[in-house]
């Protein structure tokens, strides 16, 4: 009993069952190579009676080796196996899904009833005893489910729907922007650009988005500082004017508020005020005073004129000079 690789042509571009074409350059074995079944029969109910290997295309025929599985014990299996190799049995059948077709004339050659197989998906190959007809060739509709290649009605209605989703596919090729012929792995690799392209701009956007926030922090931080040094300032500027007799304490709350509304204009304002002649000015512009006693009062401050026990004196001899130190103490004028 011979070993040696049986090379066995599991599809070729012939008129098929029916008038049946299929196209070998559409015929996705990606999947097939990964787990080349081989069934006898095309019978899912028994095991595998082994696996091809060697699986290549020429000639636009698809070709592969039968690797049997001689330790397996059902005698089903052994017996097509010695078919096999005593030569009774020399054809193998391909079992293909979803299916694309395509009525264009062009493709249709001699003896092709149907629609042309454009792209498909080999499923398993099978050992058959003959070829070329419903059970050498297999089609399996969207469940799986075995097609009757004898019910015309049920081929053209898996025609009708597959030529749906190759419609489909097209439009599909347009929005993805590639050729007609696109394949799914095209379609796949466009589809992911697309995705890449969307996570790099949600990640620009976060990024954006970030650093406007920072920089809206900052400005506002800025702000809120800049606003804080102009209302201090407001502050000091007016507390200097009633001080110095620009302005009286009543005035105050309105010259805050103008300084609210316009800085600048608050500042000028108070800036124009005439300052009132205090009683120390009087006295250090005066050359020749002799009352030693106002000179004394004019030099200490509030708390060493209290602490002598001299305000009652200051308030009834130097009423002016006890205003001025009272207010210069407590801020706002004494009621005399």
């Amino acid at each position: 009993m011979s070993k040696n690789p049986i090379t066995f042509i599991l599809l070729d571009e012939s008129v098929l069952v029916f008038g049946l074409r299929v196209l070998v350059e559409g015929v996705e074995l990606t999947q097939f190579r990964r787990n080349p079944v081989m069934l006898g029969l095309h019978d899912d109910e028994w095991l595998p009676i082994g696996r091809w290997v060697n699986i290549r295309i020429e000639n636009k025929q698809i070709l592969a080796d039968a690797e049997f599985d001689y330790e397996d014990p059902d005698k089903r299996v052994q017996r097509l196996i010695g078919k096999v190799e005593r030569g009774f049995i020399k054809m193998a059948s391909s079992g293909l899904v979803e299916m694309i077709f395509s009525d264009d004339p062009a493709l249709k050659i001699e003896g092709q009833e149907f629609s042309t197989v454009i792209k498909c998906r080999m499923r398993e190959a099978s050992i058959v005893p003959i070829g070329g007809n419903h059970n050498a060739f297999r089609l399996l509709d969207e469940h799986n489910a075995p097609i009757n290649l004898e019910d015309k009605a049920a081929v053209l209605q898996l025609m009708d729907k597959s030529t749906q989703i190759f419609i489909q596919m097209n439009e599909l090729n347009k929005i993805l922007n590639l050729a007609d012929n696109a394949d799914e792995a095209a379609r796949m690799a466009a589809v992911n650009l697309l995705l890449a392209d969307k996570r790099r701009l949600e990640g620009d956007n976060s990024r954006i988005k970030k650093e406007n926030d920072t920089l809206i922090s900052r400005i506002d931080a800025i702000d809120i500082a800049e606003k804080k040094a102009k209302t201090d300032k407001a502050i000091a500027l007016t507390d200097a004017a009633v001080l110095d007799g620009r302005l009286n304490a009543d005035g105050k709350m309105s010259v805050l508020e103008l300084f609210d509304l316009d800085f600048a204009k608050a500042e000028k304002m108070l800036n124009n005020l005439p300052k009132r002649k205090s009683i120390t000015g009087r006295i250090d512009s005066e050359t020749q005073i002799d009352n030693v006693e106002l000179a004394d009062f004019t030099k200490k401050e509030w708390a060493e004129i209290d602490k002598e026990n001299k305000l009652t004196l200051l308030h009834d001899k130097y009423p002016e000079l006890y205003k001025e130190k009272f207010k210069k103490r407590f801020g706002t004028e004494p009621k005399m």
